[in-house]
């Protein structure tokens, strides 16, 4: 597949970042923002319609929600939701703490802040939001971002409060959780100022570090979402909803582009076959009988349940249904123009697909003669070749992709009437689009890069005034307070740690993503401990302890304050830090200090870590016999089940190096062991450097003096002296 030249393409796209905010309360009631997995205190049952907006006019996507003609029900809880969630009750006093953050992230990314707030509107029909409208707050507009020397957009930033989680989908009906509704999130929109995908990935990745690294924001999946607008010359705003990963909008947006591409192949070919809305029909001819012994499976069994068959001809668009709109992937098939259509027609009508004539009609088991009594009753115009090319002209002709030119494309639909007609209604709609190119859509991001249809582009007909909320007017001390403490921007926050606290980039940037860089250096700063530690408890222990199963969601920053301060005061070791913090998962409520003693990791002294190690050394003597120095580690691990916790590793480490270093078993008692007559050996050559460097081999005599001295008489002479010669020899090599 040739690669795109996107400068030449004139690709713009543009960003919406969705973060969720870190608050003790949902935006507009006082319940607790956290999610629930166990079963649902009640059930509501809803169905929508669409309202007129201020200007009097419908939003299209609303009404292709209304369309799809869904019922809703609602799961809640007594514990994080009230009347307000239920649409029962007006908005409660708007969250503060959610204002103040808003403005912070707008001082950061220079906007143009608004001194009197207004609640508005945003109407959504999908069922995702009980009344019908999220309720959201623009902060203000026109700001940027500067990366690598250029500056990128801020069009407007805004608090609004988030929506149901979608729990289930069955036909009509779709189940949601009301336990997300109202959590106030932080919406940031951005101009399209990025022109290639690398470069989108790069600005969302930087819009992520900011938000997360001022503390100030949500963790854990689903807590921050991204959705990515792209066009090109001549295309239109797609609108691409649902990307989960950075590394997912680069080959999303190269598959958007194509597919844009591909959509204005196929206008051109239009152009060239004179096809226009007019050509369009809105007659939907009822063709049960002809197909009414027929041998296509699903189709005989919709007509025996009582459904009918309708069909619908579009003139001049033969071949046009097959043509390739989204490149296969992995072994995928390809998604043609056809397969598009029956997308959103199944998105809003819920029909499983539509049949049209560029398909095989043998792969639904047609007869020839159904087939050619349905294009008799349609009046279908059989296709015109085209005529061979000179071989010599080898440019094609854009939008040239069949042979069949003129002839006359059908659609059948088999469900019951009003939604075949429904169905059928969608379909010629969207071949009438095709006119004019790309239309405006949101679409879904599928985990193989390629989309599929949500709804129509949302339009400003669907923002109004909330008449339930008041201004909120901000005074400019306001602004100069929160303008004094503004969080440092993490790339700045980046380069001071790689120089202050001599951290791996990995682990820079993964403490700013993850929120922990501000008490990071809180902690490291009060408690005066090793700053990988502090960093290894908030990235690794708390990783793997949710690993475990356990929720690590329930140790807060108080509780890690308070080891760090135990260990600042040497009363655990770091040992100690996992099974504390385990113990803190399972039981909240406790303190640190009441963790430590319900798991009997009281600090020891070195005297009494010198008396256990002497006990297990006299207790696995044949082991040390055996294994010598590598009787070091089963001997650590022996010792550490007493004292795991209770004193630094390494302490007790050199402690047992050294004491089977000075050990001598009492048979052999006469003997200095090898490893005492190599420590005295380094020690003399240590002490006497600068003779050995005069004398060199020389110095042998003056050096087995003071060796034999140090060793009283635990010594065979002759190897002592053999080893002597060759550790000096050595040394002066």
């Amino acid at each position: 597949m040739a690669a795109l030249n996107y400068k030449v393409l004139g690709l713009k796209c543009g960003l919406e970042i969705h973060q969720e905010l870190q608050t003790k309360r949902k935006l507009f009631c006082f319940c607790p923002p956290f999610l629930k997995t166990d079963e649902p205190d009640f059930y509501i049952r809803r169905n929508f319609r669409p309202v007129l907006g201020e200007m009097g006019k419908f939003d299209e996507a609303m009404l292709v929600e209304y369309q799809k003609g869904l019922s809703i029900i609602y799961e809640g809880y007594d514990d994080v939701c009230c009347t307000y969630e239920m649409d029962e009750t007006p908005p409660f006093k708007i969250s503060q703490a959610a204002i103040r953050i808003g403005i912070i992230i707008g001082l950061l990314l220079n906007l143009n802040l608004y001194n009197e707030l207004h609640v508005c509107r945003k109407n959504y029909l999908d069922g995702s939001v009980t009344c019908g409208f999220q309720r959201t707050l623009l902060i203000g507009s026109d700001g940027y971002l500067e990366v690598d020397d250029k500056r990128i957009g801020i069009t407007t930033i805004a608090i609004e409060e988030d929506a149901a989680r979608k729990i289930k989908e069955d036909g009509k009906t779709v189940t949601y959780r009301l336990d997300r509704l109202g959590i106030p999130l932080i919406e940031i929109v951005t101009e399209p100022d990025m022109n290639t995908p690398d470069e989108c990935m790069t600005i969302a990745y930087r819009l992520g570090q900011l938000l997360r690294s001022t503390g100030l924001m949500k963790r854990g999946l689903g807590t921050i979402r991204q959705d990515v607008n792209v066009s090109i010359e001549g295309g239109a705003r797609v609108e691409i909803k649902g990307v989960q990963k950075l590394e997912w909008i680069p080959p999303l947006i190269e598959s958007e582009v194509r597919r844009q591409l591909n959509l204005l192949k196929i206008r051109n070919e239009l152009i060239v076959r004179n096809f226009t809305k007019e050509d369009i029909s809105y007659e939907y001819l009822d063709v049960t009988q002809i197909f009414k012994k027929t041998s296509c499976k699903f189709m005989k069994e919709g007509i025996k349940s009582g459904q009918q068959v309708f069909a619908v001809k579009i003139p001049k668009i033969a071949g046009i249904l097959s043509t390739e709109v989204m490149p296969g992937k992995n072994g995928d098939a390809g998604i043609r123009f056809g397969k598009e259509i029956a997308q959103k027609v199944s998105a809003i009508s819920g029909i499983k697909g539509i049949i049209h004539s560029d398909e095989d009609m043998n792969t639904y088991e047609f007869k020839k003669t159904e087939i050619t009594a349905l294009k008799k009753a349609l009046k279908i115009e059989e296709p015109i070749k085209k005529k061979e090319k000179p071989k010599e002209k080898t440019t094609e002709t854009e939008g040239e992709n069949t042979e069949e030119e003129k002839g006359d494309a059908f659609i059948i639909v088999v469900a019951d009437e009003y939604v075949a007609k429904k169905a059928l209604e969608i379909t010629v709609n969207r071949i009438g689009m095709a006119i004019l190119g790309v239309p405006n859509e949101t679409r879904r991001a599928l985990e193989n890069f390629n989309t599929d249809f949500i709804r129509e582009l949302h339009g400003g007909a669907r923002l109004y005034p909330d008449t339930d909320s008041m201004p909120i007017r901000l005074n400019k001390d306001y602004f100069k307070e929160l303008n004094k403490d503004l969080p440092e921007l993490p790339w700045i926050m980046a380069d001071r740690f790689r120089e202050s606290y001599e951290l791996d980039d990995v682990t820079i940037e993964n403490l700013i993503l993850k929120g922990f860089a501000s008490f990071f250096e809180e902690s490291v700063k009060e408690f005066k401990i090793n700053p990988m530690l502090v960093a290894t408890t908030l990235l690794g222990t708390l990783k793997s302890i949710k690993r475990d199963g356990l929720n690590s969601d329930n140790i807060k920053y108080s509780h890690l304050r308070e080891l760090f301060e135990l260990i600042h005061k040497e009363e655990i070791a770091k040992e100690a830090i996992e099974p504390i913090l385990k113990v803190i998962a399972e039981t909240p409520s406790l303190s640190i200090n009441e963790a430590k003693d319900q798991l009997e990791l009281e600090a020891v002294s070195l005297a009494q870590v010198e008396k256990l190690i002497q006990d297990v050394i006299a207790k696995n003597e044949s082991l040390i016999k055996e294994k010598g120095e590598n009787a070091h580690k089963p001997l650590m691990g022996e010792i550490m089940k007493s004292l795991r916790g209770k004193i630094d590793g390494k302490v007790i480490a050199n402690k047992l190096k050294e004491a089977l270093e000075n050990y001598t078993p009492e048979e052999s008692a006469t003997q200095a062991s090898a490893r005492q007559i190599n420590r005295l050996i380094k020690e003399i050559f240590t002490d006497d450097e600068n003779i050995l460097k005069e004398k060199g081999e020389d110095a042998f005599d003056i050096l087995f003096i003071k060796l034999k001295k140090r060793l009283k008489g635990q010594f065979d002479e002759e190897k002592l002296a053999e080893k002597l010669r060759r550790d000096i020899k050595d040394f002066l090599k």
